[in-house]
């Protein structure tokens, strides 16, 4: 996949209408407008955070995603070619909750690391679930709460 692929096209812009970007950036979380039908790319350039210099690298760190009212999904990725890893995974249980405030969507909207589609542009991709914004963030705040009394008890050693 190039950059050049990311671009709207005429096939996409229903589509792109109909979802909402979002993305993360020096930590914190950014939404497009609503109704957009720029690509993440696009945003990305309108904004003024990419340059044709610096684009590729932009697109690999930023971890972005969609919300897809069809759906009652989010959907979390980075790079051209739509991949996740551990990292991603690790930032939509981080950031699912904040995103469900911003958006005014509720708990019950599950939460993937893929890009909505299993193949874009001729390229298949792996799908993978994670939850609901309940259940991750949830799994988030036991997570902490078993780090942060793990580090009490050692203090107290």
């Amino acid at each position: 996949m190039t950059l050049d692929e990311l671009r709207t096209d005429r096939g996409d812009s229903d589509f792109h209408r109909a979802r909402r970007m979002f993305c993360i950036r020096n930590d914190k979380l950014a939404v497009a407008p609503e109704g957009t039908a720029m690509s993440h790319l696009e945003w990305f350039e309108s904004e003024g955070w990419v340059t044709k210099d610096n684009a590729q690298a932009v697109m690999d760190s930023t971890v972005r995603g969609i919300f897809l009212p069809a759906r009652h999904a989010l959907f979390f990725y980075r790079g051209i070619g739509f991949f996740f890893d551990a990292s991603v995974v690790t930032e939509a249980s981080r950031w699912a909750e904040e995103i469900m405030s911003a958006l005014a969507l509720d708990q019950h909207v599950e939460v993937h690391v893929v890009p909505p589609d299993a193949v874009i542009h001729g390229t298949e991709y792996r799908q993978e679930r994670l939850g609901t914004i309940e259940s991750v963030t949830a799994d988030r705040r036991t997570t902490q709460s078993s780090g942060r009394a793990s580090r009490a008890a050692d203090r107290e050693r």
